[in-house]
This record gives structure tokens, sequence and C-alpha cells, in this order.
């Protein structure tokens, strides 16, 4: 089977500055306690041997939920939902951070636009990028 496993962090770039975050994994295990010790060995070893500086402030790991894949389905399923209150904040986002299979593969889209809007050398660090909407509904 394959599993999506979802989970939120808490992370503390200064005392002052509290962080919260989302990632998410996916695996093939034969049991969802055999995917959750998969997720727990790999995020061990992203803390402990690869010190990836996206979890570096990271101080604690939560499970939000396991999803199980039992067959490809022919539509699109939503597999997560979140809705949280206020404005959107400031966040950093990225897709495969530690993975460097090439038998995996992440697209993003872009809508089209100036492409020098998303050059990083002209973003100051106080610069905040407002993401175009794919769909929009009256």
């Amino acid at each position: 089977m394959l599993y999506s496993g979802h989970f939120s962090f808490d992370e503390f770039r200064t005392p002052d500055k509290e962080r919260h975050g989302y990632f998410t994994c996916i695996v093939r295990a034969g049991s969802p306690e055999l995917a959750l010790q998969k997720f727990k060995q790999r995020i061990q070893t992203i803390m402990q041997d690869l010190k990836e500086p996206l979890f570096e402030n990271v101080t604690a790991i939560y499970v939000e939920d396991i999803v199980e894949i039992s067959h490809t389905p022919d539509d699109a399923i939503v597999t997560r939902f979140q809705s949280s209150e206020g404005a959107f904040p400031k966040s950093v986002s990225c897709s495969l951070p530690t993975t460097d299979s090439k038998k995996i593969k992440a697209y993003r889209w872009f809508p089209k636009t100036d492409p020098s809007l998303f050059d990083r050398d002209t973003i100051r660090e106080d610069d905040y990028e407002f993401a175009t909407p794919f769909l929009t509904f009256p």
C-alpha cells in the first residue's frame, strides 16, 4: 500500500519568534503502523544525519493523519483540507525538500505573468509574494 503522512511541527527561530508548519511524506508499506515507523525513521534521518536547514529549528513534530492509498484513483480526490482564521501568514513552502529521487517529481504552476516577478535576486527579505489564484469563484 501507499501511505501519505501529514505532519505539523513547532519551530523556534528565536525565543520571541515562534513558528509552526506542516509537511507531508509518502511511503510504500504493508500497514499503517509500518508506514508510521518508516516516516519516523525518515524524519529522524533528516533531523540527525542530513541536518536539513529547513528542519534545523523544528522542536516538535505531530502526526496529523495517515492516508492509505490502496489503488490509484482515476478521478482526483482531496486528501487534506485545512482552514485557518485570519489573513494568510508569511510562510516558506517547497516540494520534495529532502528527496533526491528521480522517480518522484514535483511541478509548480505559474500563471502567465512577468517572469521577473520570480527572480529570487530581485526579491528583498521583507518582500512578500502574493500567489495568483488558479481558480476563482464568485
